[in-house]
């Protein structure tokens, strides 16, 4: 299997392109090393929001992630993603910014071998992130994760994957056969209750009467946008997006002991005028760091250690059966 590293620009913006045949992966060193764009090239299709700006938004460091970034593509999201303050000694009290540090800070970069690594340092906390790109196969998207605790404490965290992926009518989603509940963590119109209610998966009764299958995604006239978490842990590491249309499906695996939580974000014209999902694995629930913990749903480094997981994007089309008549 055959790729290439090459420079290239996004926006207008310093940009490194990893390619395969089947997909081109772009990413912004500057810029958290955020995945910019994804192009699955057989569909011709970007699977990644993007905004119509054509100079990118820099939010500064500690800035709001939705009202001075960019809000698009797939940012690494750590140590949280809501603001909120560190409740552990020695760091108790220390403010963690919204969406967390490393989404606005410069990443180191390097190539070797055909991957892509990158490595950026903690700002107010003492840690170095690390992930290295690369297709093992030519449809999988593959990033590395390591996370380096440099002191002699122990580290709460939460690392999740904040992607926001295009959507098209029709459009269904597929979960572990174990998955039983979810619990509502926003809702924007109250369609989903309220923050902690629970639900059933795939299909749930909703608060105003009916049922409604969560697998599959409304028009965007539904104009609405809800999140829920998995309760709980996963049962297993994977989600499927099919685009039955376009004739592809986009799986995500990640190492379920590593990464036990995950959440969905289905905007269906809700939010900004979007028709996207977010598909978040996490190392930890409910967006906040002091609300994992509470649930004791949070991801802890031991003083000097390592952590390491990985997450997979696969992007295939689909056996003809399964395709849109």
């Amino acid at each position: 299997m055959s790729s290439r590293i090459h420079a290239s620009r996004y926006k207008d913006q310093a940009a490194i392109t990893l390619e395969s045949e089947q997909i081109a992966a772009q990413f912004l060193p500057g810029v958290g090393a955020k995945l910019a764009s994804l192009v699955y090239k057989p569909a011709g299709v970007e699977l990644l929001v993007q905004r119509p700006n054509e100079t990118y938004r820099m939010a500064p460091y500690d800035g709001d992630y939705v009202a001075q970034g960019e809000c698009s593509g797939f940012d690494e999201m750590f140590p949280s993603i809501d603001r909120c303050f560190y409740e552990g000694y020695p760091w108790r009290g220390t403010p963690i910014p919204d969406h967390g540090e490393v989404w606005s800070i410069p990443w180191a970069c390097d190539e070797a071998d055909g991957r892509l690594h990158f490595a950026t340092y903690g700002v107010r906390f003492p840690y170095r992130l690390e992930k290295w790109v690369s297709f093992p196969e030519d449809g999988i998207l593959r990033s590395d994760y390591r996370l380096t605790n440099l002191s002699s404490f122990d580290f709460d965290f939460m690392w999740a994957a904040h992607t926001m992926l295009n959507l098209e009518e029709d459009a269904e989603l597929a979960l572990p056969a174990g998955v039983r509940k979810i619990v509502t963590a926003l809702s924007f119109n109250g369609s989903l209750g309220r923050y902690g209610d629970e639900f059933d998966w795939p299909v749930t009764v909703l608060p105003a009467g009916g049922a409604r299958d969560l697998r599959r995604i409304r028009p965007k006239t539904a104009r609405d946008a809800v999140k829920y978490f998995v309760k709980g842990e996963m049962p297993e590491g994977w989600c499927t997006l099919t685009y039955p249309r376009s004739g592809f499906e986009l799986r995500l695996a990640w190492p379920v002991s590593q990464v036990p939580y995950f959440a969905v974000l289905p905007n269906e014209g809700g939010w900004q005028d979007l028709y996207n999902i977010f598909l978040e694995p996490a190392t930890a629930s409910f967006d906040r760091l002091d609300v994992a913990r509470v649930r004791g749903e949070c991801s802890t480094l031991k003083a000097g250690t390592v952590y390491e997981w990985y997450l997979e994007i696969q992007v295939s089309t689909q056996p003809t059966s399964l395709r849109a008549g």
